[in-house]
């Protein structure tokens, strides 16, 4: 990998139900070339990995998994944030990710994005001197234009959307 740094002072957590985040993570990097000093995945493990850790007698085993979410998140948080904010990339809105994030992170620390994908981890890693919601508002654009949908010659909505999904 390339030794060249940029300097990004968001912090930027991705929360993925199992190893989504770190494979992403690992792929960008690839793609790149690059360390992405100022990320870290956090795993969302499923309750069969936690069986182990978790006693017989755990009288609420999925509030001990949503607590044991919360303080990897914490962990990861302090890890990454340089006094600019954080930006977590969810998988699933609503799903375990994102609410376990929503319940810890406070509006004036950062956002949550729901939707996480190589696309926008590949901006996430570009951001230069902006804010979280600068940051979201960015990353949610890029993804929205790197969904596209190519359909069969003759497909409906053939002639109203071009390869890259924009309108003619």
């Amino acid at each position: 990998m390339s030794s060249r740094r940029i300097d990004n002072k968001l912090g930027f957590i991705l929360v993925t139900h199992g190893d989504i985040g770190a494979s992403l993570l690992a792929t960008a990097e690839y793609i790149l070339g690059r360390k992405l000093a100022n990320f870290i995945a956090v795993k969302v493990p499923f309750m069969s990995e936690l069986r182990p850790l978790l006693d017989n007698d755990c009288p609420l085993p999925f509030a001990r998994r949503r607590q044991l979410i919360a303080a990897q998140i914490r962990q990861a948080k302090k890890q990454v944030d340089r006094g600019s904010g954080i930006v977590v990339l969810a998988d699933l809105v609503g799903g375990t990710s994102f609410t376990v994030t929503r319940e810890i992170l406070a509006p004036e620390e950062g956002v949550i994005i729901a939707g996480i994908n190589l696309p926008m981890l590949l901006k996430a890693a570009e951001l230069r001197d902006c804010s979280p919601a600068e940051a979201a508002v960015d990353l949610v654009e890029r993804s929205r234009r790197a969904i596209v949908c190519r359909l069969p010659t003759g497909g409906v909505g053939d002639d109203d959307r071009q390869e890259d999904g924009s309108a003619r």
